[in-house]
């Protein structure tokens, strides 16, 4: 099995915030992440997709379609966004970094498949800070390094 990942950057707030639940109780789940105007991250996002190289052109995906993909599926939607305020997902949800893994990569394993690529999302990596990211496997691969 051959692998390929790539690595984007963008910029973006979140507020960590229910508004169906007390101030109290989100000051006590998201701490100072609940406070009113926000805060934001410099996000670091790997994916990495697996498949066999396409007889033609020996590529699993094309890098520059890989790019583009992620231009408009990732950072066009998300790119100095505030998460909460201008994308619709994330108005009525938390968008903590759990939740922001899920729904890029459903974005970008729909748009690998619609535009006809012979491979797959095999893990997402995003990275909010240093010392915290959130990683996705996909089911099928979930322990085969082990």
């Amino acid at each position: 099995m051959l692998f390929l990942s790539r690595t984007i950057h963008f910029n973006a707030a979140h507020r960590l915030y229910r508004r169906d639940r007390p101030e109290e109780w989100n000051q006590r789940v998201y701490g100072d992440a609940s406070r009113s105007g926000g805060y934001g991250h410099n996000y670091s996002l790997e994916v990495e997709v697996t498949g066999r190289p396409d007889a033609d052109s020996s590529m699993i995906v094309n890098l520059t379609d890989l790019d583009r993909v992620l231009k408009e599926e990732v950072d066009g939607p998300l790119d100095h966004r505030h998460l909460n305020l201008e994308v619709a997902e994330f108005a009525e949800t938390v968008p903590t970094a759990e939740h922001l893994a899920h729904w890029i990569w459903r974005r970008v394993e729909a748009r690998l498949a619609s535009d006809g690529w012979p491979c797959r999302l095999a893990t997402l990596t995003l990275t909010a800070t240093p010392s915290f990211s959130a990683e996705l496997v996909a089911p099928d691969l979930e322990g085969a390094g082990e």
